[in-house]
Protein backbone atom coordinates (compact mmCIF):
# COMPACT_ATOMS: atom_id res chain seq x y z
CA UNK A 1 0.00 0.00 0.00
CA UNK A 2 1.28 3.78 -1.12
CA UNK A 3 2.18 6.12 1.91
CA UNK A 4 -0.50 8.23 0.74
CA UNK A 5 -2.97 5.86 0.90
CA UNK A 6 -5.40 4.18 4.07
CA UNK A 7 -7.27 2.35 4.87
CA UNK A 8 -11.18 2.26 6.50
CA UNK A 9 -12.75 -0.63 8.27
CA UNK A 10 -15.99 -0.42 6.82
CA UNK A 11 -19.02 -2.88 8.65
CA UNK A 12 -21.76 -2.54 6.05
CA UNK A 13 -25.06 -4.19 7.94
CA UNK A 14 -26.27 -5.28 4.67
CA UNK A 15 -23.08 -7.35 4.05
CA UNK A 16 -23.28 -8.42 7.59
CA UNK A 17 -26.61 -10.20 6.59
CA UNK A 18 -25.36 -11.36 3.11
CA UNK A 19 -22.08 -12.87 5.03
CA UNK A 20 -24.39 -14.19 7.74
CA UNK A 21 -26.52 -16.35 5.40
CA UNK A 22 -23.51 -17.54 3.54
CA UNK A 23 -22.33 -19.31 7.10
CA UNK A 24 -25.63 -20.56 7.91
CA UNK A 25 -26.44 -22.15 4.63
CA UNK A 26 -22.52 -23.00 4.48
CA UNK A 27 -23.63 -26.61 5.34
CA UNK A 28 -25.73 -26.79 2.09
CA UNK A 29 -23.03 -25.32 -0.22
CA UNK A 30 -19.92 -25.97 1.23
CA UNK A 31 -20.02 -29.55 2.65
CA UNK A 32 -22.92 -31.00 0.97
CA UNK A 33 -21.35 -30.91 -2.46
CA UNK A 34 -18.24 -31.77 -1.48
CA UNK A 35 -19.93 -35.03 0.20
CA UNK A 36 -22.09 -35.48 -2.90
CA UNK A 37 -19.06 -35.51 -5.04
CA UNK A 38 -17.19 -38.23 -3.39
CA UNK A 39 -20.10 -40.64 -3.13
CA UNK A 40 -20.67 -39.63 -6.94
CA UNK A 41 -17.19 -40.59 -7.65
CA UNK A 42 -17.11 -43.52 -5.00
CA UNK A 43 -20.26 -44.84 -6.83
CA UNK A 44 -19.55 -44.49 -10.26
CA UNK A 45 -16.47 -46.26 -9.58
CA UNK A 46 -18.47 -49.28 -8.44
CA UNK A 47 -20.62 -49.29 -11.02
CA UNK A 48 -18.78 -49.27 -13.85
CA UNK A 49 -16.66 -52.64 -12.36
CA UNK A 50 -19.73 -54.50 -11.50
CA UNK A 51 -21.95 -52.66 -14.62
CA UNK A 52 -21.93 -50.81 -17.60
CA UNK A 53 -22.74 -47.57 -17.38
CA UNK A 54 -24.95 -46.32 -20.50
CA UNK A 55 -23.98 -42.30 -21.76
CA UNK A 56 -27.29 -40.87 -20.65
CA UNK A 57 -25.97 -42.09 -17.17
CA UNK A 58 -21.94 -41.00 -17.20
CA UNK A 59 -24.28 -37.39 -18.50
CA UNK A 60 -26.50 -37.04 -15.71
CA UNK A 61 -23.64 -38.29 -12.89
CA UNK A 62 -21.31 -35.67 -14.34
CA UNK A 63 -24.10 -32.63 -14.67
CA UNK A 64 -24.74 -33.13 -10.86
CA UNK A 65 -21.05 -33.31 -9.93
CA UNK A 66 -20.82 -30.15 -12.25
CA UNK A 67 -23.50 -28.32 -10.46
CA UNK A 68 -22.03 -29.26 -7.24
CA UNK A 69 -18.64 -27.78 -7.92
CA UNK A 70 -20.44 -24.71 -9.22
CA UNK A 71 -22.27 -24.05 -5.87
CA UNK A 72 -19.34 -24.90 -3.66
CA UNK A 73 -17.07 -22.12 -6.01
CA UNK A 74 -19.92 -19.48 -5.97
CA UNK A 75 -21.20 -19.66 -1.97
CA UNK A 76 -16.83 -19.44 -1.13
CA UNK A 77 -17.00 -16.43 -3.98
CA UNK A 78 -19.50 -15.16 -2.32
CA UNK A 79 -18.39 -15.26 1.19
CA UNK A 80 -14.92 -13.80 0.40
CA UNK A 81 -16.07 -10.98 -1.39
CA UNK A 82 -18.42 -10.32 1.24
CA UNK A 83 -15.65 -10.52 3.87
CA UNK A 84 -13.98 -7.61 2.74
CA UNK A 85 -14.53 -4.76 4.82
CA UNK A 86 -12.24 -2.11 3.54
CA UNK A 87 -12.41 1.34 1.82
CA UNK A 88 -8.86 2.33 0.22
CA UNK A 89 -8.93 6.12 0.30
CA UNK A 90 -6.00 6.92 -1.98
CA UNK A 91 -5.19 10.72 -3.87
CA UNK A 92 -6.87 9.14 -7.39
CA UNK A 93 -10.00 7.84 -5.29
CA UNK A 94 -11.81 5.72 -3.21
CA UNK A 95 -12.20 1.50 -3.39
CA UNK A 96 -15.26 0.09 -2.14
CA UNK A 97 -16.14 -2.92 -0.73
CA UNK A 98 -18.02 -5.28 -3.25
CA UNK A 99 -21.87 -4.45 -1.52
CA UNK A 100 -21.74 -0.93 -1.77
CA UNK A 101 -20.48 -1.09 -5.79
CA UNK A 102 -23.84 -3.08 -6.34
CA UNK A 103 -25.69 0.28 -7.32
CA UNK A 104 -22.42 1.71 -8.88
CA UNK A 105 -22.37 -1.46 -11.67
CA UNK A 106 -19.88 -3.23 -9.56
CA UNK A 107 -17.66 -0.86 -9.98
CA UNK A 108 -15.22 -1.02 -6.75
CA UNK A 109 -12.49 2.13 -7.64
CA UNK A 110 -14.39 5.35 -8.41
CA UNK A 111 -11.41 8.68 -9.09
CA UNK A 112 -12.61 11.45 -7.38
CA UNK A 113 -12.80 13.39 -10.53
CA UNK A 114 -15.87 11.00 -11.47
CA UNK A 115 -18.08 11.98 -8.66
CA UNK A 116 -20.59 14.82 -9.47
CA UNK A 117 -22.12 14.99 -6.33
CA UNK A 118 -21.87 14.03 -2.53
CA UNK A 119 -24.80 14.25 -0.38
CA UNK A 120 -25.38 13.68 3.17
CA UNK A 121 -28.56 11.75 4.74
CA UNK A 122 -29.85 11.80 7.90
CA UNK A 123 -29.24 14.01 11.14
CA UNK A 124 -26.37 15.28 12.24
CA UNK A 125 -27.76 14.96 15.81
CA UNK A 126 -27.77 11.42 15.12
CA UNK A 127 -24.33 10.44 13.60
CA UNK A 128 -24.78 6.45 13.29
CA UNK A 129 -27.84 6.90 11.32
CA UNK A 130 -26.22 9.31 8.62
CA UNK A 131 -25.33 8.00 5.22
CA UNK A 132 -22.75 9.28 2.49
CA UNK A 133 -24.37 9.40 -1.03
CA UNK A 134 -21.75 9.28 -4.01
CA UNK A 135 -23.18 10.15 -7.26
CA UNK A 136 -21.01 8.82 -9.93
CA UNK A 137 -20.61 10.89 -13.85
CA UNK A 138 -21.20 6.92 -14.77
CA UNK A 139 -25.21 7.21 -13.28
CA UNK A 140 -24.18 5.18 -10.40
CA UNK A 141 -24.42 5.38 -6.66
CA UNK A 142 -22.43 4.47 -3.91
CA UNK A 143 -23.81 4.41 0.25
CA UNK A 144 -22.04 4.48 2.76
CA UNK A 145 -23.26 3.86 6.33
CA UNK A 146 -21.40 5.73 8.79
CA UNK A 147 -22.40 3.28 11.31
CA UNK A 148 -20.43 1.16 9.39
CA UNK A 149 -17.30 3.35 10.59
CA UNK A 150 -15.53 4.62 13.47
CA UNK A 151 -15.19 8.09 14.38
CA UNK A 152 -11.55 9.15 13.28
CA UNK A 153 -12.68 7.05 10.05
CA UNK A 154 -15.49 8.79 8.80
CA UNK A 155 -13.46 12.28 10.11
CA UNK A 156 -10.62 11.20 7.59
CA UNK A 157 -12.91 10.13 4.88
CA UNK A 158 -14.45 13.74 5.22
CA UNK A 159 -11.29 15.61 5.34
CA UNK A 160 -10.28 14.12 2.22
CA UNK A 161 -13.72 14.80 -0.06
CA UNK A 162 -13.09 18.53 1.45
CA UNK A 163 -9.33 18.12 -0.27
CA UNK A 164 -9.99 16.64 -3.52
CA UNK A 165 -13.38 17.36 -4.60
CA UNK A 166 -14.52 20.72 -5.61
CA UNK A 167 -16.64 22.17 -3.10
CA UNK A 168 -19.41 23.09 -4.74
CA UNK A 169 -19.84 19.18 -5.48
CA UNK A 170 -20.37 18.68 -1.65
CA UNK A 171 -23.41 18.72 0.35
CA UNK A 172 -23.00 21.71 3.15
CA UNK A 173 -23.53 19.72 6.06
CA UNK A 174 -20.01 18.19 5.71
CA UNK A 175 -18.49 20.85 7.22
CA UNK A 176 -20.71 20.77 10.48
CA UNK A 177 -20.49 17.08 10.31
CA UNK A 178 -16.81 17.16 10.82
CA UNK A 179 -17.31 19.79 13.75
CA UNK A 180 -19.61 17.90 15.60
CA UNK A 181 -17.50 14.90 14.77
CA UNK A 182 -14.56 16.68 16.66
CA UNK A 183 -16.62 18.11 19.60
CA UNK A 184 -17.98 14.76 20.18
CA UNK A 185 -17.46 13.09 23.72
CA UNK A 186 -15.50 9.73 22.08
CA UNK A 187 -17.39 7.54 24.04
CA UNK A 188 -20.76 8.55 22.98
CA UNK A 189 -19.67 7.73 19.30
CA UNK A 190 -17.56 5.11 20.32
CA UNK A 191 -17.94 2.94 23.58
CA UNK A 192 -14.25 1.53 25.02
CA UNK A 193 -12.22 3.49 22.22
CA UNK A 194 -10.00 6.55 22.78
CA UNK A 195 -10.64 9.03 20.08
CA UNK A 196 -7.83 10.00 18.20
CA UNK A 197 -8.47 12.96 16.12
CA UNK A 198 -7.63 12.48 12.53
CA UNK A 199 -5.42 14.92 10.12
CA UNK A 200 -6.09 17.21 7.51
CA UNK A 201 -4.41 15.81 3.91
CA UNK A 202 -3.09 19.05 3.02
CA UNK A 203 -0.79 19.16 5.39
CA UNK A 204 0.07 15.49 5.61
CA UNK A 205 0.05 14.02 2.11
CA UNK A 206 2.47 16.82 0.70
CA UNK A 207 4.45 17.67 3.82
CA UNK A 208 5.35 14.10 4.33
CA UNK A 209 6.75 13.66 0.51
CA UNK A 210 9.32 17.00 1.31
CA UNK A 211 10.48 15.88 4.74
CA UNK A 212 13.15 12.88 5.36
CA UNK A 213 13.86 10.80 8.20
CA UNK A 214 14.79 13.24 11.28
CA UNK A 215 17.91 12.58 13.85
CA UNK A 216 16.22 14.20 16.70
CA UNK A 217 13.22 12.45 18.93
CA UNK A 218 9.96 14.91 17.80
CA UNK A 219 7.01 14.99 19.97
CA UNK A 220 4.26 11.87 20.61
CA UNK A 221 0.81 12.39 19.99
CA UNK A 222 -0.63 13.43 23.26
CA UNK A 223 2.62 15.56 24.39
CA UNK A 224 1.35 18.73 25.83
CA UNK A 225 2.60 22.68 26.05
CA UNK A 226 2.52 25.90 27.12
CA UNK A 227 1.29 24.79 30.54
CA UNK A 228 -1.25 22.24 28.96
CA UNK A 229 -2.83 24.51 26.29
CA UNK A 230 -1.38 23.04 23.16
CA UNK A 231 -2.05 19.18 22.80
CA UNK A 232 -0.31 17.55 20.07
CA UNK A 233 -2.65 15.59 17.81
CA UNK A 234 -0.69 14.34 15.29
CA UNK A 235 2.96 14.73 13.74
CA UNK A 236 2.16 16.15 10.11
CA UNK A 237 6.08 15.85 9.39
CA UNK A 238 9.47 16.35 9.97
CA UNK A 239 13.09 16.67 8.82
CA UNK A 240 16.46 17.54 9.52
CA UNK A 241 15.83 19.11 12.93
CA UNK A 242 12.59 20.19 12.64
CA UNK A 243 8.94 19.22 12.96
CA UNK A 244 5.16 20.16 12.04
CA UNK A 245 2.08 19.26 14.27
CA UNK A 246 -1.36 19.05 14.31
CA UNK A 247 -2.19 20.84 17.55
CA UNK A 248 -5.20 21.67 19.50
CA UNK A 249 -5.66 24.47 21.42
CA UNK A 250 -7.68 24.77 24.91
CA UNK A 251 -9.18 22.02 24.23
CA UNK A 252 -11.57 23.60 21.07
CA UNK A 253 -9.27 25.08 18.42
CA UNK A 254 -7.02 23.06 16.02
CA UNK A 255 -3.72 24.66 15.24
CA UNK A 256 -0.43 23.83 13.41
CA UNK A 257 2.46 24.12 15.32
CA UNK A 258 5.84 24.67 13.52
CA UNK A 259 8.89 23.33 15.59
CA UNK A 260 12.74 24.05 15.01
CA UNK A 261 15.28 22.57 17.25
CA UNK A 262 19.33 23.77 17.19
CA UNK A 263 21.66 20.60 16.96
CA UNK A 264 22.95 19.70 20.22
CA UNK A 265 26.75 18.85 19.04
CA UNK A 266 26.34 23.01 17.26
CA UNK A 267 29.23 25.09 18.11
CA UNK A 268 28.10 28.18 20.45
CA UNK A 269 28.61 31.10 17.84
CA UNK A 270 25.64 28.91 15.66
CA UNK A 271 23.66 28.19 18.37
CA UNK A 272 23.52 32.05 18.74
CA UNK A 273 23.02 32.64 15.44
CA UNK A 274 20.25 30.02 15.08
CA UNK A 275 18.21 31.45 17.92
CA UNK A 276 18.48 34.87 16.52
CA UNK A 277 17.24 33.89 13.40
CA UNK A 278 14.58 31.95 15.69
CA UNK A 279 13.37 35.04 17.08
CA UNK A 280 14.08 37.07 14.28
CA UNK A 281 11.62 35.37 11.85
CA UNK A 282 8.94 35.26 14.62
CA UNK A 283 8.89 38.94 15.25
CA UNK A 284 8.68 39.80 11.63
CA UNK A 285 6.19 36.51 11.32
CA UNK A 286 3.87 37.40 14.08
CA UNK A 287 3.81 41.53 12.35
CA UNK A 288 2.34 39.85 9.19
CA UNK A 289 -1.02 40.64 8.79
CA UNK A 290 -2.42 39.69 5.16
CA UNK A 291 -5.82 38.14 4.24
CA UNK A 292 -3.64 35.85 2.20
CA UNK A 293 -1.18 34.54 4.41
CA UNK A 294 -1.38 31.91 6.86
CA UNK A 295 -1.80 33.78 10.09
CA UNK A 296 1.14 33.04 12.68
CA UNK A 297 -0.40 33.59 16.37
CA UNK A 298 2.82 33.23 19.02
CA UNK A 299 6.39 32.46 19.11
CA UNK A 300 7.72 30.74 22.22
CA UNK A 301 10.32 28.07 23.28
CA UNK A 302 10.06 25.22 25.81
CA UNK A 303 13.07 22.70 26.33
CA UNK A 304 15.47 24.47 24.14
CA UNK A 305 12.74 23.73 21.21
CA UNK A 306 11.23 26.76 19.19
CA UNK A 307 7.91 27.48 18.54
CA UNK A 308 5.53 29.08 16.11
CA UNK A 309 1.93 28.58 16.41
CA UNK A 310 0.31 28.97 12.99
CA UNK A 311 -3.17 29.09 12.21
CA UNK A 312 -4.75 25.87 10.37
CA UNK A 313 -6.38 26.18 7.51
CA UNK A 314 -8.81 23.07 5.16
CA UNK A 315 -8.56 22.87 1.50
CA UNK A 316 -7.07 21.98 -1.75
CA UNK A 317 -3.15 22.24 -2.49
CA UNK A 318 -2.21 23.90 -5.54
CA UNK A 319 -0.59 20.45 -6.13
CA UNK A 320 -3.83 18.22 -5.24
CA UNK A 321 -5.92 20.82 -7.76
CA UNK A 322 -3.61 20.11 -10.34
CA UNK A 323 -2.99 16.09 -9.65
CA UNK A 324 -6.88 15.45 -10.17
CA UNK A 325 -8.10 18.40 -12.59
CA UNK A 326 -5.19 18.43 -14.53
CA UNK A 327 -3.51 22.05 -15.45
CA UNK A 328 -4.36 25.01 -15.57
CA UNK A 329 -5.58 27.63 -18.47
CA UNK A 330 -3.47 29.96 -19.18
CA UNK A 331 -5.76 32.49 -17.79
CA UNK A 332 -6.47 31.46 -14.34
CA UNK A 333 -2.39 30.91 -14.25
CA UNK A 334 -2.00 34.76 -14.85
CA UNK A 335 -4.40 35.62 -12.03
CA UNK A 336 -3.10 32.93 -9.77
CA UNK A 337 0.20 34.84 -10.51
CA UNK A 338 -0.69 37.96 -10.19
CA UNK A 339 -1.90 37.21 -6.53
CA UNK A 340 1.32 35.92 -5.75
CA UNK A 341 2.94 38.54 -7.09
CA UNK A 342 0.66 40.78 -4.76
CA UNK A 343 1.70 38.79 -1.63
CA UNK A 344 5.18 38.89 -2.41
CA UNK A 345 5.52 42.67 -2.48
CA UNK A 346 3.30 42.71 0.85
CA UNK A 347 6.46 40.14 2.22
CA UNK A 348 9.25 41.91 0.08
CA UNK A 349 7.73 45.52 1.79
CA UNK A 350 8.37 44.57 5.23
CA UNK A 351 11.72 45.88 7.09
CA UNK A 352 13.52 44.04 6.63
CA UNK A 353 12.30 41.88 3.89
CA UNK A 354 10.73 38.60 4.35
CA UNK A 355 11.71 36.17 2.07
CA UNK A 356 9.65 33.53 1.61
CA UNK A 357 12.45 30.75 0.49
CA UNK A 358 10.01 28.03 0.59
CA UNK A 359 7.00 28.70 -2.22
CA UNK A 360 5.77 25.44 -4.22
CA UNK A 361 2.64 24.23 -5.19
CA UNK A 362 2.28 22.44 -1.58
CA UNK A 363 2.13 25.53 0.03
CA UNK A 364 -0.46 27.10 -1.66
CA UNK A 365 -3.87 26.60 -1.06
CA UNK A 366 -7.03 27.32 -2.81
CA UNK A 367 -10.36 27.76 -2.58
CA UNK A 368 -14.05 27.25 -4.10
CA UNK A 369 -13.66 31.21 -5.29
CA UNK A 370 -10.17 31.05 -6.57
CA UNK A 371 -7.95 32.81 -4.15
CA UNK A 372 -4.75 31.81 -2.93
CA UNK A 373 -3.28 31.50 0.69
CA UNK A 374 0.62 31.01 1.33
CA UNK A 375 0.80 28.77 4.20
CA UNK A 376 4.21 27.97 5.30
CA UNK A 377 7.80 29.36 6.03
CA UNK A 378 11.20 28.08 5.55
CA UNK A 379 13.60 30.46 7.05
CA UNK A 380 14.61 29.17 9.74
CA UNK A 381 14.81 25.57 8.20
CA UNK A 382 16.72 26.89 5.67
CA UNK A 383 19.34 28.27 8.19
CA UNK A 384 19.19 24.54 10.06
CA UNK A 385 19.61 22.60 6.67
CA UNK A 386 22.22 24.92 6.02
CA UNK A 387 23.83 23.87 9.09
CA UNK A 388 23.40 20.10 9.11
CA UNK A 389 23.29 19.43 5.63
CA UNK A 390 19.52 18.88 4.75
CA UNK A 391 18.14 20.76 2.39
CA UNK A 392 13.88 22.08 3.05
CA UNK A 393 12.17 22.83 -0.09
CA UNK A 394 11.18 21.18 -3.19
CA UNK A 395 14.31 21.36 -5.47
CA UNK A 396 12.51 21.93 -8.69
CA UNK A 397 11.14 25.72 -7.02
CA UNK A 398 14.82 26.31 -5.48
CA UNK A 399 16.64 29.18 -6.91
CA UNK A 400 20.15 28.28 -7.61
CA UNK A 401 21.54 31.04 -5.63
CA UNK A 402 19.46 29.89 -2.74
CA UNK A 403 21.39 26.30 -2.81
CA UNK A 404 24.39 28.21 -2.01
CA UNK A 405 22.87 29.95 1.13
CA UNK A 406 22.41 33.58 -0.54
CA UNK A 407 18.58 33.75 -1.04
CA UNK A 408 16.86 36.94 -1.85
CA UNK A 409 13.89 38.63 -3.55
CA UNK A 410 14.41 37.21 -6.62
CA UNK A 411 14.72 33.51 -5.57
CA UNK A 412 11.21 33.85 -4.36
CA UNK A 413 10.54 34.76 -8.10
CA UNK A 414 12.31 32.00 -9.18
CA UNK A 415 9.65 29.79 -6.84
CA UNK A 416 6.77 31.96 -8.99
CA UNK A 417 8.22 30.83 -12.29
CA UNK A 418 8.72 27.08 -11.40
CA UNK A 419 5.14 26.98 -9.45
CA UNK A 420 4.14 28.84 -13.01
CA UNK A 421 5.25 26.11 -14.62
CA UNK A 422 3.62 23.17 -13.11
CA UNK A 423 0.28 24.94 -13.22
CA UNK A 424 0.70 25.61 -16.61
CA UNK A 425 2.14 21.51 -17.57
CA UNK A 426 1.45 19.83 -14.60
CA UNK A 427 4.75 18.85 -14.73
CA UNK A 428 7.51 19.63 -12.22
CA UNK A 429 10.39 21.46 -13.58
CA UNK A 430 13.80 19.94 -14.09
CA UNK A 431 16.02 21.22 -11.05
CA UNK A 432 18.75 23.86 -12.11
CA UNK A 433 17.12 24.39 -15.58
CA UNK A 434 15.31 27.35 -17.48
CA UNK A 435 11.78 26.15 -17.36
CA UNK A 436 9.67 26.54 -20.99
CA UNK A 437 5.76 25.58 -20.92
CA UNK A 438 5.67 25.53 -24.24
CA UNK A 439 8.21 23.03 -24.18
CA UNK A 440 5.71 20.56 -22.26
CA UNK A 441 3.20 21.28 -25.24
CA UNK A 442 5.39 18.67 -26.91
CA UNK A 443 3.64 16.38 -24.72
CA UNK A 444 0.34 17.30 -25.90
CA UNK A 445 -0.28 19.69 -22.60
CA UNK A 446 -2.20 22.90 -22.81
CA UNK A 447 -1.65 25.97 -25.06
CA UNK A 448 0.78 28.54 -23.73
CA UNK A 449 1.46 31.73 -25.71
CA UNK A 450 4.70 32.89 -26.65
CA UNK A 451 4.25 36.13 -24.02
CA UNK A 452 3.77 33.93 -20.78
CA UNK A 453 6.35 30.92 -21.71
CA UNK A 454 8.99 34.40 -22.06
CA UNK A 455 8.07 35.93 -18.64
CA UNK A 456 8.18 31.75 -17.40
CA UNK A 457 11.56 31.38 -18.79
CA UNK A 458 12.85 34.75 -17.31
CA UNK A 459 11.39 33.90 -13.70
CA UNK A 460 13.50 30.81 -13.95
CA UNK A 461 16.60 31.90 -15.29
CA UNK A 462 19.81 30.53 -13.43
CA UNK A 463 21.07 34.13 -13.10
CA UNK A 464 19.59 36.33 -11.21
CA UNK A 465 20.10 39.09 -13.54
CA UNK A 466 17.80 37.58 -16.19
CA UNK A 467 14.72 37.56 -13.90
CA UNK A 468 12.07 40.14 -12.76
CA UNK A 469 14.12 42.52 -10.58
CA UNK A 470 11.17 42.63 -8.22
CA UNK A 471 7.76 41.67 -7.30
CA UNK A 472 6.21 44.51 -8.45
CA UNK A 473 8.04 44.11 -11.82
CA UNK A 474 6.24 40.65 -12.15
CA UNK A 475 3.06 42.30 -11.82
CA UNK A 476 3.09 44.67 -14.54
CA UNK A 477 4.86 41.95 -16.86
CA UNK A 478 1.87 39.93 -15.54
CA UNK A 479 -0.30 43.02 -16.69
CA UNK A 480 1.63 43.07 -20.17
CA UNK A 481 1.07 39.55 -20.60
CA UNK A 482 -2.82 40.18 -20.47
CA UNK A 483 -2.89 43.11 -22.49
CA UNK A 484 -0.71 41.92 -25.05
CA UNK A 485 -2.10 38.34 -25.49
CA UNK A 486 -5.58 38.19 -23.53
CA UNK A 487 -8.17 39.24 -26.21
CA UNK A 488 -6.70 36.15 -28.30
CA UNK A 489 -6.60 33.97 -25.15
CA UNK A 490 -9.79 35.36 -24.54
CA UNK A 491 -11.58 34.13 -27.11
CA UNK A 492 -10.06 30.80 -27.36
CA UNK A 493 -11.38 29.85 -24.02
CA UNK A 494 -14.92 30.56 -25.03
CA UNK A 495 -14.56 28.79 -27.97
Amino acid sequence: MSAQEKIIVYHSNPAKIALAICHLTMPAWAIAPVVWCIIFVLLGAVLLVIKHLTLEELTVGAYLALFEALLFTLGTVATGLLQENKIIVSPDGLFIPIFPSVSNHFERFIEWREIERVILQGEISTIDKMKIKLLTSGGGTVTLGLNGMSANDIEYLLVSMTNWLPSSILDPQIHDLKEALWNADSQALEPGQNKAISFTQMWEDELTSRYSATAYIPLNPGQRLQNNNLKVVRQLALGGWSAIYLVQEANTKLKVLKESVIPPGTNETLKEKAQSMFLREAQLLLKLNHPQIVRVYEHFVEDNRHYLLLDYLSGQTVKQAVRLQGPYHQLDVIDYAKQLAEILIYLHSQTPAVLHRDLTPDNLIINSEGRLTLIDFGAANEMLGTATGTMVGKQSYIAPEQFQGHATEQSDLYAVGATMYFMLSGQEAVPMTQASPRQAEKNGIGTVSLALNKLVEDLTAQDPAGRPASAHELKARLLAVLNESGKGIKEESHL
